[in-house]
């Protein structure tokens, strides 16, 4: 995966993560969409600093 895709990728993660906070708010949906997508976009940022390092 390209920096590219895997930045707009976490863009794209943490804008739906706002956009349920926003629209979702206090209800289960938001906690489990919220968790989703936060994982989701650490697990992109680790692989970034895991295989960019090996990389260089």
């Amino acid at each position: 995966m390209g920096n590219t895709a895997r930045w707009t990728l976490v863009a794209l993660l943490v804008a739906a993560n706002v956009a349920t906070s926003v629209t979702l708010q206090d209800t289960w949906y938001e906690i489990a969409i919220g968790v989703v997508t936060g994982v989701a976009a650490i697990a992109l940022v680790i692989d970034y600093l895991v295989r960019g390092r090996r990389a260089r």
